[in-house]
């Protein structure tokens, strides 16, 4: 090359023997239990070996796989099974929206801040929603009382923890 004349590009890098392909990397947390449950959602009752043959194929995993999220699934009560020949079936025994609510659980377990982490989505909600969520905790049955051995915490219409008589929620 003559001085003064453009560098060609250099060719796009192949990636490296030791990086992961792209269908090795993690998934998120909790991706495979829900579409584990989507499968039994759509299905029924199935062994694991079914679950396993309905997955989507961007998401095949080993039988030892499937079985481990069927059983953890089963242990959170999101799923019930029951004795076929020498193994189990499982069934997801919920509707959709009882996945839906199971799944804002899940979030919700994970957050150390229960109270802000509801206020932000009772803030997101649209005013339809947020007066549906209203209607609803007003017609909830009042919660058992607490045990003797722990303290009283009460949770008010809104289902927050309140500091006394002259706590407020605030938006």
């Amino acid at each position: 090359m003559h001085e003064g004349s453009p560098t060609p590009p250099s060719p796009p890098e192949a990636p490296s023997p030791s990086a992961p392909p792209q269908a090795a990397r993690r998934r998120p947390p909790g991706s495979l239990e829900e579409e584990v449950l989507g499968v039994l959602h759509r299905s029924g009752e199935l062994s694991p070996g079914e679950v396993r043959e309905l997955l989507p194929d961007a998401v095949k995993l080993s039988y030892s796989a499937v079985v481990t999220t069927l059983t953890r699934l089963h242990a959170k009560g999101v799923v019930t099974r029951r004795r076929r020949g020498r193994g189990y079936v499982y069934s997801s025994p919920g509707d959709p929206a009882t996945l839906v609510a199971w799944r804002m659980n899940r979030l919700l377990a994970g957050q150390a801040d229960h109270r802000r982490a509801l206020t932000h989505f009772i803030a997101a909600l649209s005013p339809t929603d947020e007066a549906l969520v209203r209607d609803l905790l007003a017609s909830a049955p009042a919660p058992a009382p607490a045990p003797a051995d722990g303290p009283a915490v009460d949770h008010g219409a809104d289902g927050a923890d309140s500091a006394g008589p002259d706590s407020e929620r605030r938006r």
